[in-house]
């Protein structure tokens, strides 16, 4: 039951054995390519929730690591910061931290003093300052008798040119110069420094995103450094698929299409049998999981693992097809949780005619639940997941 635990960390399946590589050119194999090319690139994976981005940002390391000239760092965000307080600098500063880390040895005073405040911009600093801000009185005022300040106001004309990117802010761009500084000490040892980002597709909304898009990624990406980040669906949609065009490259990790593509079975059967012998889980019951994960790699694992209970408490010797079917219909009743009437008459629609066009708030939130599942081979296709057809044709 411990390897059909779908919210361990990826990285346990791989340091486990438990990985199966994809069938075809994974993202993680056509991102290490494109890095060897270009070390100071950016890229964006996109992608269903448990559709295996996380796993292929750490195979991406696993590989980079056999580079010499490559130092990759993976960063869960998550783990850092508070994704619901997300913004610009957040990324750069993590960056900094990092990069300070593998240079904390060195007895440079440039490098010592932008590790220092790489550590105040994450953990906050003091700073005495002047008692009265001449900001503090309105222009057209007289200061008090004991301000010692000299009075000034600032007026900034705009020109009439507007140049295609906004300017990196001032505290930004500090940011920035300093991360160069580690970034040139660390070249004698690393010639090229890769970051790898994750849980940055845990956003809601894709405003946070797009600010770092426009701050972090262009600062982190002027010190010569490569950046792979995950990102929310809803970049791949709408108003969000220019923050994509940001990237040098863009990836979808899509469900497996277990209907339509054989390898992709196959490849899903492996990822089980790799977890569960035979005498635990029958091939009939493999089967059942696998149509039933609708292709999701976190699905497939909790189908197994809830079918194995299933299987536990009836007292079962073995998982078999019955315990599978219980399992993806306990499944599917949670997924059709919260539905209103507009959204089940969306995937009414998906389930019998395979009409689904992403165009609203409520449409993309079909897909980042789940309820709904689009399979990019070549071309998109959308279905609704294999665990609530059956619930939907009762409502019916």
């Amino acid at each position: 039951m411990s390897r059909l635990s779908a919210a361990s960390h990826p990285q346990v399946a791989i340091r486990e054995d438990l990985y199966v590589k994809p069938p075809g050119r994974s993202v993680a194999d056509r991102i290490v390519s494109r890095l060897e090319l270009e070390p100071a690139s950016s890229h964006l994976v996109v992608g269903g929730v448990g559709s295996g981005k996380t796993t292929q940002l750490l195979m991406i390391r696993k590989l980079l690591r056999a580079t010499e000239d490559v130092r990759v760092s993976f960063v869960d965000v998550s783990e850092r910061h508070d994704l619901s307080k997300l913004q610009a600098g957040v990324l750069l500063v993590l960056a900094g931290l990092t990069l300070g880390a593998l240079l904390k040895a060195s007895n440079d005073k440039a490098v010592k003093r932008a590790r220092e405040r790489f550590t105040n911009w994450a953990h906050g600093w003091f700073e005495e300052v002047e008692d009265f801000d001449v900001e503090d009185f309105n222009i057209d005022d007289e200061p008090p008798d004991d301000w010692e300040g000299e009075r000034r106001r600032v007026v900034r004309h705009s020109g009439v040119l507007v140049p295609p990117a906004p300017p990196l802010r001032w505290d930004i761009k500090e940011k920035s110069e300093q991360l160069d500084v580690l970034r040139q000490a660390a070249t004698g040892n690393y010639p090229h420094i890769v970051f790898l980002f994750d849980s940055l597709d845990r956003l809601t909304q894709v405003s946070p995103f797009a600010e770092l898009i426009e701050q972090d990624l262009r600062a982190i990406r002027a010190a010569g450094i490569g950046v792979v980040t995950v990102g929310p669906l809803q970049t791949m949609y709408t108003t969000g698929r220019p923050l994509a065009e940001r990237f040098d490259h863009f990836y979808h990790q899509s469900a497996v299409d277990v209907e339509k593509s054989q390898p992709g079975h196959r490849f899903l059967v492996q990822v089980v049998r790799r977890r569960v012998e035979e005498d635990l889980l029958s091939d009939a019951g493999v089967r059942r999981t696998v149509e039933l994960s609708g292709g999701v790699l976190r699905d497939l694992i909790s189908l197994a693992r809830a079918a194995g209970e299933e299987a536990y408490t009836e007292g079962a010797s073995q998982v078999r097809k019955r315990h599978v079917d219980k399992a993806g219909d306990a499944f599917g009743r949670t997924l059709m949780l919260g539905l209103d009437k507009e959204e089940l008459s969306v995937l009414q629609r998906a389930r019998t005619g395979g009409q689904f066009v992403p165009t609203s708030d409520k449409d993309l939130a079909l897909l980042v639940t789940r309820r709904v599942l689009e399979y990019a081979n070549g071309r998109s296709r959308y279905v609704v997941h294999p665990t609530i057809r059956s619930l939907l044709k009762q409502l019916e």
